[in-house]
């Protein structure tokens, strides 16, 4: 019987708590070993939710899907601060929460809009070649540059003061990481606060209700775990479409450039009523991305 073929596209896998999102990519390989295979952005051990993997040509995709809007549910213990921002960590601070409901909210809301935020130690960050986790686990001490995130909005904030607990859901951009916002907040609140409890929400049009978790899609039939793969011509099925005559894909698909009249960024390319792959219009250019 012949094997069906792995197409390209992306899994909205929903990522369990405990493993790395590299274990998830190598449980993938495993099942996908002639295609290459990749995520969209690191979840941490503790996490869970969407990481969305790239499979086969969708692997070109990943700096793309890594850079758009992240979208998470938060859960933060008050009152108390560790070295890795989170409960996994070491406790070197701890202090009673003397704050009532109303400022907690009003000093969170305050972290909304665009400012510089410095990385964990703890944190896949390279540094001379290295990771900072790799130092902070030998008690080196770094001073890692702040990056500027953007966040664009926390709502559905839920304050239980007796469980000194507060949980709410954040919206921001790329490089945001949510153990440096709890961090900063609980030193804005005034008592220390570290993280609980993690789960991505969306990642670009990724949408927690629309993944699958990895170890149901594991116990699925090998067919059925290829129709879980969102095609790259389904994904971007409402991007521009360009249809170019035999000789103009040939030309294309050979690296010749287009001009054209209108659109700009990720385009659907046709040749013979057939989806070929993805090209790039920048400054009314047509070059070729992605070739199916």
């Amino acid at each position: 019987m012949l094997i069906p073929q792995v197409k390209n596209g992306v899994l909205n896998i929903d990522k369990p708590q405990g493993i790395t999102s590299h274990d998830v990519v190598d449980v993938i390989r495993k099942i996908f070993p002639t295609v290459k295979v990749g995520h969209t952005g690191t979840l941490d051990p503790l996490a869970t939710g969407v990481l969305p993997i790239c499979i086969g040509k969708a692997t070109k995709l990943s700096n793309i899907l890594t850079s758009e809007i992240k979208r998470y549910k938060v859960k933060m213990l008050l009152g108390v601060e560790t070295d890795t921002y989170d409960v996994t960590g070491k406790i070197v601070f701890a202090s009673v929460v003397k704050k009532d409901e109303i400022y907690i909210k009003e000093r969170i809301k305050r972290f909304i809009g665009k400012q510089l935020q410095k990385p964990p130690m703890y944190s896949a960050i390279r540094i001379d070649g290295r990771h900072a986790y790799n130092y902070a686990r030998e008690g080196k001490k770094l001073d890692l540059p702040p990056r500027e995130i953007e966040i664009f909005n926390i709502e559905n904030i839920e304050v239980e003061i007796e469980k000194r607990e507060v949980g709410f859901i954040v919206t921001c951009t790329k490089g945001t990481y949510i153990r440096s916002l709890v961090n900063d907040i609980g030193k804005k609140i005034g008592c220390g606060a570290i993280m609980i409890e993690l789960t991505r929400l969306q990642t670009g049009n990724f949408k927690i209700e629309d993944s699958i978790k990895l170890y149901d899609f594991l116990k699925l039939d090998y067919e059925d775990m290829l129709d879980k793969i969102i095609s790259i011509d389904k994904y971007y099925e409402d991007r521009k479409k360009v249809n170019l005559d035999k000789d103009m894909y040939i030309k294309f698909i050979n690296g010749v450039k287009f001009d054209v009249t209108s659109g700009e960024g990720i385009v659907r390319v046709y040749s013979e009523n057939r989806y070929r792959g993805l090209g790039i219009i920048e400054n009314k250019v047509l070059k070729r991305f992605i070739i199916e």
